[in-house]
């Protein structure tokens, strides 16, 4: 956890405001985010939890406007020190990737160029950003993959990525973002590609630079274990939507939203319970809670609507949670009639 983290609301280093991302699939599109709403804060992380081909990626590729071409923005905002980035040119945009906003890729051996040393391509970002000569970027790339780990770091700059353990690889892609020192990073199942043993220790090291470097990072996974050892916050997705947002410890504690439970028993694909036969044959709408197959408290309801963001008890900012579940919803008063 990131002790370091600003305690107050603040401004937030990003903001994703109501964005809605589709992907063309014929005969028309198809809804993947439904209106993200997501803020880091500066120097927290904030963790975008959900199940794979959730939309995860695809909301900080949205950042960065590198979304594939299948994939386009329908709507929503992307505020980014106050900056809407999709208002940006591409030439604008090239001045924030890899400098104001660093990647770590969750496959690194797709994302390093399999034919130049592992040094040069950390050198590229500082000499295309930094505007270093050849000489001073090799000493700050001897430098930052010393900081991530990297052993006999003068040996290894001149190595190919296929000399590298997977390890060692996504230390130099670690390094590669955090070469210009951005003000944001984003991380996109920083260990999903590795072995048990190998993505303790990249978690180790992302937690000790987190900590140390007071890194603002908007970290994507499915992993339960890496979002509880790195985030500050988490957002859970489901079916394209936030169903619950909020301090990481309380929302693993004590999950608001069923789906939020289900994923921590690790009981996402069997969850479905007998309910009513008459709730069960109700095929749930496009605008149904995006849980309701699955859900053991469905109701009419459920299948037919998605509640609001109910904000839960919480009196500080930073301790606010939001669900979308009417589980949670606030029971009508009556008024006793006067005799």
């Amino acid at each position: 956890m990131n002790d370091n983290a600003q305690k107050g609301p603040g401004t937030p280093i990003l903001s994703i405001r109501d964005l809605e991302v589709t992907i063309a699939e014929e005969p028309e599109t198809r809804p993947i985010l439904k209106g993200l709403q997501l803020d880091i804060p500066k120097g927290q992380t904030v963790a975008l939890l959900g199940e794979s081909g959730s939309g995860k990626t695809l909301a900080a590729y949205s950042v960065l406007g590198l979304l594939p071409a299948v994939a386009s923005i329908a709507k929503g905002e992307i505020l980014f020190q106050g900056k809407d980035l999709r208002r940006m040119s591409e030439g604008q945009l090239r001045t924030i990737r890899g400098n104001k906003i660093g990647m770590v890729y969750q496959e690194p051996s797709k994302s390093l160029n399999p034919l130049m040393a592992v040094g040069k391509q950390i050198g590229e970002t500082l000499r295309l950003h930094k505007n270093l000569g050849r000489r001073a970027a090799r000493e700050q790339v001897l430098s930052l993959m010393e900081l991530v780990g990297i052993p006999d770091p003068r040996r290894r700059y001149r190595n190919l990525p296929h000399q590298l353990s997977g390890g060692v690889k996504q230390r130099v892609v670690i390094a590669m973002a955090l070469a210009c020192r951005p003000e944001l990073i984003l991380a996109d199942e920083p260990t999903s590609a590795l072995d048990t043993t190998v993505q303790a220790q990249i978690i180790d090291l992302l937690s000790r630079l987190i900590h140390d470097l007071r890194m603002s990072v908007f970290l994507i996974s499915h992993d339960m274990g890496v979002v509880a050892a790195l985030a500050d916050r988490v957002a859970v997705l489901k079916g394209g939507i936030v169903v619950e947002d909020g301090p990481v410890k309380e929302v693993l504690k004590n999950p608001a939203h069923p789906y939020t439970a289900a994923l921590l028993s690790g009981a996402v694909h069997s969850a479905k319970t007998h309910v009513a036969t008459s709730v069960a044959q109700i095929e749930p709408t496009d605008a149904a809670c995006p849980f309701a197959r699955d859900c053991k408290w469905v109701t009419h309801i459920c299948r037919m609507q998605t509640p609001k963001p109910i904000l839960l008890a919480g009196t500080l900012p930073e301790q606010q949670r939001l669900v979308r579940c009417f589980l949670h919803m606030p029971k009508p008063t009556t008024t006793a009639k006067k005799s």
